[in-house]
């Protein structure tokens, strides 16, 4: 399915705009838009109603708005509530919550589509779960997909720690070596350091060192 109505639910204007400027990127033709979850609601029913139903709620958990009472007063509330509406309806969750408990109760007992943790590549992985849904398929992005596998900064030992900081720092794998070479850090030959990237490309199923850096640094490694 190629999404062409999808309904944005986030309270910050900021990340309001990136996100529907993300989905114009991407063909998407007809968005919505509400700040607050009862207001999110009422324009999925009402959408459906007039056969005419999004397709799509990407929605944040938090939800702020101190001058105004709520009935449905967070994001998990609201896709539950939308879900009952629209047993069909997608949703992708667009979050700073990275607890590994909200994850797993969204995407296993609330049928959550996608989860994607705000941050450096937040839209950039926001494309990756529209493409992933348009497959048919779930989506987790790297951040929230180490968070479910249990990994923390307590399996990580220093010389790995050491290793993320370097690459964060925008050095080569042979500049790296020369540094720890420097330091006395053992092991320090290029081919030890190849090793040790790619094991934590592994680890944190990261495609690329890019990507590895990335979540080392939403998971507070770095």
């Amino acid at each position: 399915m190629n999404f062409t109505k999808v309904l944005v639910a986030e309270d910050t204007d900021s990340n309001n705009f990136g996100v529907v400027t993300k989905l114009k990127d991407v063909g998407v033709t007809t968005i919505g838009q509400s700040q607050y979850c009862d207001d999110a609601l009422l324009k999925l029913k009402k959408a459906k109603f007039d056969k005419q139903p999004y397709q799509l709620l990407i929605s944040d958990l938090s939800f702020v708005n101190p001058h105004r009472k709520s009935v449905i007063k967070n994001g998990a509330a609201l896709i539950k509530a939308a879900k009952k509406a629209q047993p069909t309806l997608k949703v992708i969750v667009f979050s700073v919550i990275d607890k590994r408990t909200t994850i797993q109760d969204l995407l296993e007992k609330q049928g959550v589509n996608g989860y994607v943790c705000k941050g450096l590549n937040g839209l950039k992985e926001l494309e990756n779960a529209l493409n992933a849904l348009t497959n048919d398929e779930q989506f987790t992005c790297p951040v929230a997909t180490a968070v479910l596998s249990h990994r923390n900064v307590l399996e990580l030992s220093d010389y790995e720690q050491q290793l993320l900081r370097l690459l964060a720092n925008g050095y080569k794998q042979s500049e790296i070596s020369a540094h720890f070479k420097a330091c006395g850090t053992n092991p320090s030959s290029i081919r030890s350091i190849e090793a040790n990237v790619s094991k934590l490309r592994d680890t944190f199923d990261a495609r690329n060192s890019h990507q590895l850096v990335h979540m080392a640094t939403s998971l507070g490694l770095i």
